[in-house]
């Protein structure tokens, strides 16, 4: 071969490996994807029975539908005989209620009472004492250091929440909210913070508080009597 000739063929060899090189990197390149996602968080609160209802102090009647933990409060309760033969200071239920809230929540209560009869002897909704008990937070998950304000004035059996009428004679329940006369219309009887943290659905603990009705056996007129309540939960 002419020596004159390899050096010209030696530099196209070397052009052609640098193209070829070249043409790699070019093709060596790195692209990007993005995802963009959003999500909401809504205001969120759940009421449900608490367990089992306690009824004390009756004569006849009983629980004709209990409550049952975590499901929906649809009790029944027969309150038995109200009248002078029934020789128990009170008649009282205590129906244990379950709250749970990813924010602040409002217990709101109503209730209507009807009696049979044609006089003011007959059983109204002042003789019917109510009142919401303890309130507890407790269990994993539970926002322990969140405030409740009880509106009532707690177990209407306690002696500061109610006494005889000196001049009728009648037994009345006398503290803020301790009847079922201040709940005619649906008024405020518990509110607080939220009660649970960042937990799953299957987490099922929260707040319980135990909602207590009483009645006084006294002279009332014969006849019969229908209670109904209703609890509402809300989150302003």
């Amino acid at each position: 071969m002419d020596t004159k000739t390899t050096p010209i063929i030696m530099r196209a060899l070397l052009f052609t490996i640098l193209l070829v090189a070249f043409a790699a990197t070019a093709f060596a390149q790195t692209t990007t994807g993005t995802v963009s996602m959003s999500a909401t968080v809504s205001k969120f609160v759940e009421f449900n029975s608490g367990g089992a209802i306690t009824l004390s102090g009756n004569s006849g009647g009983g629980i004709t539908t209990d409550g049952v933990v975590d499901n929906p409060l649809a009790a029944s309760i027969n309150l038995g005989e109200l009248g002078p033969s029934n020789t128990n200071s009170f008649v009282t239920a205590s129906v244990p209620l379950k709250l749970r809230s990813n924010a602040a929540y409002v217990l709101s209560m109503s209730a209507t009472v009807t009696s049979t009869g044609s006089t003011s002897n007959k059983i109204v909704n002042t003789d019917v004492g109510f009142g919401l008990g303890s309130v507890t937070r407790s269990g994993t998950g539970v926002n322990t250091g969140g405030s409740d304000t009880n509106a009532t004035s707690g177990d209407p059996t306690l002696a500061g929440n109610g006494s005889v009428n000196a001049g009728t004679g009648r037994y009345e329940y006398t503290a803020v909210k301790s009847n079922l006369s201040a709940f005619s219309a649906s008024t405020t009887a518990l509110n607080g913070a939220f009660i649970l943290n960042a937990v799953p659905r299957s987490n099922n603990n929260g707040l319980t508080v135990p909602a207590i009705f009483a009645v006084k056996p006294q002279f009332y007129e014969n006849g019969s009597t229908t209670v109904s309540v209703t609890f509402t939960v809300t989150t302003p």
